[in-house]
Parts: C-alpha cells; sequence; structure tokens
C-alpha cells in the first residue's frame, strides 16, 4: 500500500522514464550549471560535485537536451522508494524534488540539476554506511562506518550503463539485510490493517484454560502469522500452545509454551514500537556494510549468539554469555589472529582489586587453592610472591603493587581455550568452566569478554586443514595442560554486533530484549542526525 503522493510521484517518475513529455526550454547549457555550481555552498561534498562537473566540462547528468535523463528517472525513483529501507523520502526533498525536475525549465534546470546531485549524495550515503555519520558517538560502539567518497560515488553513477543497477547495489548487499527491509514492509501492513489488541492483565495462561484472555492471545498471534486461525475461540489448545512456543522462539523466550508475563509483556509491545526496532537495526546493519567480508565470526551481543559465515551461509553456530549490563562487550571489529590451549589467564587489576581481595584477606590460601600466583609484575620476568607473607590489611584500591596470574587447569577462567583477536578493548573469546550457564535463556554474566559454548567444535573449524589439527589431536594438546599458542593460517575477522531485531532466510522476524539500553541511544543519534540536514 503506498500513499497517496507516492503513488503520483511514480507516476511521475513513469513518465520522466520514458520522456513523455516535450521541453520547449532550450537544453542547459555549459555555461549556466558552471555559473550554479561555482555559486554554490562550501563544503566538503561541495568541493566534489564542483571537481566532479568541472571533469565533465559542465555537462549536466540529470538533463539531456532540456529534459530529465534516464539517470534522472532512476535515482527519483529510488528517492521516493527511501521508506522501503527506513529512511524518510522527505529527507531527500521528495515529492517536491520530482517535480522540480520534470517541471524545471531555462536557467531553473541548472538549480535541479544540483539539487538532485545533492539529494543523490545524501541518499547514496545514507543508504550505504547509515544516516548517523559517526557511530563512535553512540554508546559504547567502537566501529567507524566506511563511507563512499562523494567523487567515487558521482564518477559512478555517471559511468552506470545502469543507474537502476547501480542504485540497488548500494544498500549492505547482504540477505540478511533485505531480508529485515521485508520484515518492515510487512509489520507496516499489519500497523496499517489495525496492528492488535493487548492482552488484558492477568495470571499467566496455560494450555487447557479457557476465558476471554486465551481468545485475545489467539488474535494476538494470528496478527503476526504465528496461528493460522483461532478453532475453539477460548480454548488454551494443542496448536495454541505451539504457536506461544513459536513466539517465544522468535524473542527469546523460555519455549514452554505457556504465556506467562514475559511472553505477554512482549506481546503487549505496539506495532509501531516494533517498526521503530526494525527501523533501528536497519541503521546498524549499514554500518556493517564493507566490515564483513566473505569469511567471517558474527557475534550479536543481544542474542547471546555466535556464528560462523562462509559467502553468505552461517556453517556453525554457537551459544555465548556476555558482558553484565554493568560491564557492557562493546561493539567493535578485530581480527583472530591465534588460538591458545590451555591459556594463562593474567586477572584484570579492576578484579583483583573489587572482588578478589576481599576474599584474599579472609584467605590467603585461596589463590594457591584455585591455581592462582601471586606476582611482583606482569610479564615473563616476573618473581613469584608467598601470598601468606603479605598483609593483606594494608592493601586497597589505591594499594595494589602485585600481579595476578591463573595457571592452566579444570578451573582457568579461560577454559582450555582461548581466541585471541587484538583489540583495544582487551575482550576475547573463550572457554570457561561454568558450562552450566549456557541452559540460562538470557546469558549476560561475564566482565565484557565472551565466553563461547563447546570451544573446541570451534577451534577444530577454525583449524580445518591446517597442520592436521584434528579433534584427536586438540584434545590430546588440551590434556597435556600445557600452553601452546596456535598462529591461525587463515585468521578471520570477528564482528561483534548488536542487534535488538533482525530476521532470518525465511521470513521469521526476531526481537531481543535491549539488555543494555543502546536502542533509544541510536534512535536519538538518529533524530539528531536527521535535524542537523
Amino acid at each position: 500500500m503506498t500513499t497517496g503522493w507516492m503513488r503520483r510521484a511514480r507516476a511521475g517518475l513513469l513518465a520522466l522514464a520514458c520522456m513523455g513529455f516535450a521541453a520547449s526550454a532550450a537544453a542547459l547549457s555549459p555555461e549556466a550549471l558552471q555559473a550554479s555550481v561555482r555559486g554554490g555552498p562550501s563544503s566538503a561534498s561541495a568541493e566534489a560535485i564542483r571537481a566532479f562537473y568541472e571533469r565533465r566540462a559542465y555537462r549536466p547528468l540529470w538533463f539531456a537536451e532540456a529534459r530529465p535523463s534516464r539517470h534522472a528517472a532512476a535515482v527519483l525513483d529510488a528517492l521516493a522508494r527511501a521508506h522501503e529501507h527506513g529512511l524518510n523520502p522527505a529527507l531527500y526533498g521528495m515529492p517536491q524534488l520530482a517535480e522540480r525536475v520534470r517541471t524545471a525549465a531555462g536557467a531553473a534546470q541548472a538549480e535541479a540539476e544540483l539539487a538532485l546531485t545533492r539529494a543523490y549524495l545524501d541518499y547514496a550515503a545514507d543508504i550505504s554506511s547509515g544516516v548517523i555519520d559517526n557511530p563512535r558517538q553512540v554508546g559504547r560502539m567502537f566501529r567507524d562506518a566506511r563511507r563512499t567518497p562523494p567523487e567515487q560515488l558521482l564518477d559512478g553513477i555517471a559511468a552506470a550503463p545502469d543507474a537502476g543497477r547501480f542504485l540497488a547495489a548500494l544498500p549492505p548487499d547482504t540477505r540478511r539485510y533485505e531480508a529485515v527491509k521485508s520484515a518492515l514492509a510487512r509489520y507496516r501492513e499489519i500497523e496499517r490493517s489495525g496492528g492488535w489488541g493487548r492482552i488484558a492483565s492477568g495470571p499467566p495462561l496455560k494450555p487447557g484454560m479457557r476465558g476471554p484472555r486465551v481468545a485475545e492471545l489467539k488474535r494476538r498471534l494470528i496478527a503476526t502469522g504465528e496461528l493460522r486461525a483461532p478453532g475453539d475461540a477460548d480454548l488454551y489448545d494443542a496448536a495454541l500452545a505451539a504457536a506461544v512456543k513459536a513466539f517465544q522462539h522468535r524473542h527469546g523466550l523460555a519455549e514452554d509454551g505457556n504465556a506467562g508475563l514475559d511472553t505477554l509483556a512482549a506481546m503487549n509491545v505496539p506495532v509501531a514500537a516494533r517498526i521503530e526496532l526494525l527501523l533501528i537495526n536497519l541503521e546498524r546493519r549499514r554500518w556493517l556494510a564493507g566490515h564483513l567480508g566473505p569469511r567471517y565470526v558474527y557475534i550479536n551481543i543481544a542474542d547471546n549468539d555466535l556464528k560462523v559465515v562462509e559467502n553468505e551461509h552461517t556453517i556453525h553456530v554457537a551459544r555465548i554469555i556476555v558482558g553484565q549490563p554493568y560491564q557492557q562487550t562493546p561493539v567493535f571489529s578485530a581480527t583472530m589472529t591465534q588460538i591458545e590451549i590451555n591459556p594463562y589467564w593474567n586477572v584484570p587489576r579492576s578484579i583483583a582489586v573489587n572482588e578478589m581481595l576481599p576474599i584474599i584477606r579472609r584467605n590467603p590460601g585461596y589463590l594457591p587453592a584455585n591455581g592462582y600466583v601471586l606476582l611482583t609484575r606482569s610479564g615473563d620476568n616476573a618473581s613469584a610472591v608467598n601470598p601468606h607473607a603479605v598483609d593483606w590489611s594494608a592493601l586497597g584500591r589505591g594499594n595494589f603493587p602485585y600481579f595476578i596470574r591463573q595457571h592452566p587447569g579444570a578451573n582457568n577462567a579461560l577454559g582450555s581455550l582461548l581466541f585471541r583477536l587484538p583489540n583495544p578493548h582487551n575482550v576475547y573469546l573463550h572457554d570457561t568452566p561454568a558450562k552450566r550457564l549456557f541452559d540460562r535463556d538470557a546469558r549476560f554474566f561475564s566482565h565484557g569478554c565472551m565466553r563461547v559454548d563447546e570451544p573446541r567444535k570451534l577451534a577444530l573449524l577454525l583449524l580445518a586443514g591446517q597442520e592436521g589439527w584434528t579433534e584427536e589431536r586438540i584434545n590430546a594438546a588440551i590434556a597435556t595442560r600445557a600452553l601452546r599458542v596456535v598462529p591461525l593460517q587463515r585468521p578471520i575477522p570477528v564482528h561483534v554486533t548488536y542487534l535488538t531485531a533482525w530476521a532470518e532466510r525465511d521470513g521469521t522476524v526476531h526481537f531481543r530484549r535491549d539488555a543494555y539500553g543502546r536502542d533509544a541511544a541510536v534512535a536519538a543519534a538518529y533524530r539528531a542526525a536527521v535535524r542537523a540536514r
């Protein structure tokens, strides 16, 4: 469904594409365009525009023989459909810009030419790398959007034999981006159809129960497709239990088939809020453009999930544990360069003084009993200190001259495997002795590092074809309890992301709780970027 102005704009664009009108004005002259280009404002994009037209000897790009060119029709069509990407066409002057280009005559064509050039550059930058210029301004984001230089965008579309295809290639070239676009369209259609009603407050709903709230629950799940038909309208039957499980799966909730308080709260989130979440995460997807590569490890903090991807196909999935809300795992990209078998753990100072020191004061024997060594300094030349010879009562946060290291072993906090990915945040991916935590639905328990389930499977995958590293060899190396560093012959990019909404290949739309409270920060930064236009 489209609005009235969208239908009118598309009809006008079709006319442009077909060259369906005759212009009485003379063709736009290089002299007129040169005067308009040189009189424009000063900015980085303005300088790129001036250089672009100078290289073209001030020949227009969007007009040919006094009428809009096919390139103009393609760009205006893309601008009119910007809403499909979660972008407001009004950001680019639509629909007025389309009418301005269609009717421009004489000297007005020079100004229309430049207006369309500026709108194209804004759109191309937004669609390829995000509206927010610098994602680092959004809390705990440590990835820069890779913005294509305006010179490249201008030269690219000018040289393109098919401007429509060129424009279609600007957004992130991933099936997941396209899947979220499709999800956005579906949820907007749900909104236009009236959305979904709230389920009245009350106790949890379970199979076998009857009542009007059960009927409300069925109507809610019919709206988003988990349930096809109501059947016995107010009976919590087996079909409803299966539909509730499907909803719980899409929202990262315990899949027990009961509509408990968390499940009902998720169902009562209005469709408008879900649409905003899809818009926020489309923006996050655009920040990833140019970062991924053909083979990479992809971690979604919000989903507590790790994937290994090759050529757009997921070849390995694992559960992970990430930072607590007050010790958040940052968003960043790095390259995994080596795997350490039986790693040492050099305890961060913050953990040593804030968490371990109170325990050691009460029992200095805690250190040797758990495989820790007290050292005079970090590094290989450090000397060991007898913890029983230290006056622990005299030490505190501002007075702690020691370093603590944990030797490899069953209790080592890093487990048996450490996947080293050098980064300025000192965050890594590793095994853990606390396996039971992987059974939790929400896994926000670490100090910021990422603990991975079944790390031996991940190591085997990353070492495939390298120096005969088989499952048996990995197990044998772990059994020695000796540190061994294995450089990866094929280092692999690791992208740590924070996505609270996405869609799978089959179109299933997933949402996750914003455990770190980052969605509001992205939304605010987005609005600020739009206001600055």
